[in-house]
């Protein structure tokens, strides 16, 4: 009896402790490439992709959050030169957390990604379905702050958190590598991103994060429709937060997932889909719990 008269006088007492809770949420600008719409085209397109999140701290019971990421995105790729592309992702969120208090909203622009990358090597388009293909891009870009970052951690009336902020407040950059072999109607995409982030004018640090993608997939075509489903692993690793240089350890961590999905294609357009199913996790050292995710998108070939 004694122990919840003091978990009650905490949350009297202390009504700003779960709004400001460093370890809940993954929200803040983040970003996700998945297999790109047929890589040697342009396209501009639309994309929906969703999350959520269970964190708690100490009794989950008592202080147990549900966090919801929903972002549409405008999305694009063009050919600057047949060996450069040029990708530009505009998102726009939708946050939702819920805990034993109150609901809270935040909806508005995330951080806007620009991205280049460069064929180092590219079978050429014309040839036949019967040999190999190879696509090997290296590039760049830049994360811009254009989401709102507006969380103070001494003020009780703060919607949420460092996480559940539209963006991150800081210009952050990406290194990534795509490769994608082919051979016949069956072949393998993979690739490597790399999130170099810095600090916001509040002084905080979101930490690097290293994601990787495998999968596998199979091209048929059924009258005038392409069919590509594909299968793989996704793997996410996020280092720890820091502000004003004290770093936050009950941040970071690692997501490791399952991932399905299916392209179609027809003339012009492309519409896809894929799921997210975690295989392993271990977030916030085990404070939160992400569930799964989905994405869906529809895109037109220019």
């Amino acid at each position: 009896m004694k122990k919840y008269i003091l978990v009650w006088l905490f949350l009297i007492l202390q009504p700003a402790v779960l709004p400001a809770c460093d370890i809940c949420g993954c929200g803040a600008g983040n970003y996700y490439f998945g297999i790109m719409p047929q890589f040697h085209k342009n396209f501009v397109g639309f994309r929906y992709r969703y999350s959520s999140f269970q964190s708690h701290v100490g009794m989950a019971s008592m202080f147990a959050t549900r966090e919801q990421f929903q972002t549409t995105e405008l999305w694009g790729r063009y050919y600057l030169h047949p060996k450069v592309q040029l990708l530009a992702f505009m998102p726009y969120s939708f946050n939702t957390q819920t805990d034993t208090q109150a609901t809270r909203h935040l909806q508005g622009l995330n951080d806007a990604v620009i991205n280049a990358n460069y064929s180092l090597f590219k079978t050429k388009e014309d040839t036949i379905i019967h040999t190999w293909k190879h696509n090997l891009l290296v590039g760049g870009g830049i994360k811009l702050p254009t989401g709102k970052y507006n969380y103070e951690p001494t003020d009780a009336t703060q919607v949420a958190n460092p996480n559940f902020q539209l963006g991150t407040g800081s210009i952050d950059f990406l290194l990534n590598l795509t490769y994608t072999i082919r051979y016949k109607r069956l072949g393998i995409s993979t690739d490597l991103s790399y999130k170099m982030n810095t600090k916001n004018n509040k002084s905080y640090l979101f930490g690097n994060r290293l994601t990787s993608n495998i999968a596998l997939f199979y091209v048929q075509k059924v009258k005038k429709l392409g069919v590509m489903p594909y299968m793989g692993i996704y793997t996410e690793y996020s280092g720890q937060d820091a502000r004003a240089g004290k770093v936050l350890t009950d941040t970071g961590g690692h997501w490791i997932a399952q991932t399905t999905g299916l392209e179609l294609y027809y003339q012009r357009f492309s519409i896809g889909a894929n799921y997210q199913i975690p295989l392993n996790q271990r977030l916030a050292k085990g404070h939160i719990i992400a569930q799964n995710r989905g994405v869906l998108h529809l895109s037109f070939m220019l």
